[in-house]
């Protein structure tokens, strides 16, 4: 994982490459300027580009959607149905106990 600064000349500059890297600084995220620590997703082909800031909550729901195939590609190369995925939250957390 890189943080903003490192050298990434060696990567390809046509090449998009997501990293992610933790911060305590929420000063480009104001609105989420009461959070211990942010989540910052960025293209490091383009670290002065804009970038996605996540809380704590929204990393760890992104990170189980990820592992949940959320955001798996079909056969086609396009993202599931919105349907598709409700049904899957729905079944999901009927799963879940309690």
């Amino acid at each position: 994982m890189h943080t903003p600064g490192d050298d990434v000349a060696a990567a390809d500059a046509e090449e998009s490459r997501v990293e992610v890297y933790v911060t305590t600084d929420t000063s480009a995220a104001p609105h989420k300027a009461g959070e211990p620590k942010l989540y910052v997703m960025y293209d490091a082909a383009n670290p002065d580009g804009d970038k996605l800031y996540f809380t704590e909550a929204e990393w760890d729901a992104f990170v189980l959607g990820v592992k949940d195939g959320e955001f798996d590609l079909d056969e086609s190369g396009n993202l599931p149905e919105l349907g598709d995925l409700r049904q899957r939250a729905v079944t999901a957390c009927s799963a879940r106990p309690g």
